[in-house]
């Protein structure tokens, strides 16, 4: 399957990123149960802030995956990222954030963060093969904290780590 990374079309890819939320992230989520998640007016309004991509089927243009991230200053935070599970394994996660970084890069950002959910060991192993590095724990939301810095990359990605669209 050839992958193909977009910026989000808010019209186009809501339905579809909000359903991968809501089967993808929250149930790994210490915070939040479906019950009590953020309504879909809060995750649109989060979505709206920084950039978020979607890897697309190149034949419909339906989102199969995506990833969230916000620069703020020197650091790139990124937010969120799910893959439907039949469509993993195929390089479309690595893809996206790529995506996110250059995205971080270009903003001046030197390093990355995210947070993983204690239990979600398939993720964390996920962000390690990426180069982040696990720099503490979050006993309040139960997340490991990861860490990525953009320093080797003088500022871009290499020819190896750059994005690609196929």
């Amino acid at each position: 399957m050839s992958v193909t990374i977009r910026p989000r079309s808010s019209r186009q890819d809501d339905t579809a990123i909000l359903q991968l939320i809501r089967d993808e992230i929250i149930p790994y989520s210490y915070l939040y149960s479906l019950q009590d998640a953020p309504t879909q007016e809060e995750l649109r309004k989060r979505l709206d802030l920084g950039a978020t991509y979607a890897a697309v089927f190149p034949s419909t243009s339906q989102p199969y995956g995506f990833v969230h991230a916000v620069a703020n200053g020197q650091l790139l935070y990124v937010d969120l990222l799910a893959v439907l599970p039949s469509c993993r394994k195929r390089g479309a996660g690595r893809l996206l954030m790529e995506q996110a970084e250059s995205y971080g890069i270009a903003a001046g950002c030197q390093e990355a963060l995210l947070y993983v959910d204690e239990g979600n060991d398939a993720a964390r192993r996920f962000y390690e093969k990426l180069g982040y590095r696990v720099t503490g724990f979050a006993e309040r939301v139960r997340c490991y904290e990861m860490r990525k810095p953009f320093t080797g990359f003088g500022g871009r990605l290499s020819n190896s780590r750059r994005t690609r669209r196929r």
